[in-house]
């Protein structure tokens, strides 16, 4: 649970219009019980929405600070893992466990249908939802299942696998390498595989052992290879000379995301 000392509002941004803004203007009223839901639906795509992953991280610990307790004791009792949860449509879209998603089923792997999708959010009351830019489609989902999300989801935002969104509503920004430090983890492969490799305590049997964080990421090494070298082309496009990234984001109705799923 690294993200709970290594990430801080400070390090981050926000402008809303070109106006400046805060987390809260972006995230407002976030509660306790928040969770942060990120649908991907192309290669190592949620990346486009790596501050907003961030940002949400930092909100999800400053509303309950013993959430951090013995931040450099990720065995101190209270210390937990952030609520969030990244929803693969389709297929295995890149392992994104450097940002924390993590136990391993914060990654959910989901068929290519809206309807399961939405299913899935609602199982596990996302609050906060961010999907990918793309053209609504019109879906008749299951009796309710829309309702339920409306009745729950706060904020809805479209995000872009390129890091910047058609008509932006919203910019977030980076000010320190801390915040580049998990979008490049994600990016580089032999990076996961030599902190995989590290020496730890093993666990104490088969059934830990198979859901360690080393062992699903030696597992998931070549996820989504064929996507790596845009995704890594894309970060650079939107890294200033200091390698600092700023990203986009608009902001729509929870009626329009639920036509954004796929």
């Amino acid at each position: 649970m690294h993200t709970a000392r290594q990430l801080d509002v400070s390090l981050f941004a926000v402008r809303r219009s070109g106006t400046p803004a805060t987390r809260e203007d972006l995230l407002p009223a976030w509660t306790p019980h928040d969770r942060l839901g990120v649908v991907v639906t192309e290669p190592f795509g949620a990346l486009g929405a790596s501050h907003l992953i961030q940002l949400a991280i930092t909100a999800f610990y400053d509303v309950r600070p013993t959430r951090r307790a013995g931040r450099l004791d990720g065995e101190d009792p209270r210390a937990i893992y952030p609520e969030i949860y990244l929803f693969h449509v389709g297929r295995a879209q890149g392992d994104h466990s450097m940002f924390d998603f993590w136990p391993a089923r914060k990654e959910v792997l989901l068929d290519d249908d809206p309807r399961r999708v939405l299913a899935a959010l609602n199982d596990r009351a996302i609050t906060r939802l961010a999907v990918p830019d793309s053209d609504p489609a019109e879906v008749n989902h299951e009796h309710k299942e829309p309702a339920a999300a409306r009745d729950r989801i706060a904020t809805a935002l479209v995000y872009s696998a390129s890091g910047r969104v058609r008509d932006p509503e919203w910019e977030v920004a980076g000010l320190s390498p801390d915040t580049e430090s998990n979008p490049s983890g994600v990016l580089n492969p032999a990076h996961r595989r030599d902190l995989a490799a590290s020496p730890r305590q093993a666990p104490t049997d088969a059934f830990l052992e198979e859901r360690s964080w080393p062992t699903r990421t030696m597992a998931r090494l070549d996820e989504a290879q064929r996507g790596l070298a845009l995704a890594q082309k894309r970060r650079a496009a939107i890294r200033s000379a200091e390698g600092l990234a700023t990203e986009t984001y608009r902001g729509i109705g929870v009626d329009a995301a639920l036509a954004m799923l796929v």
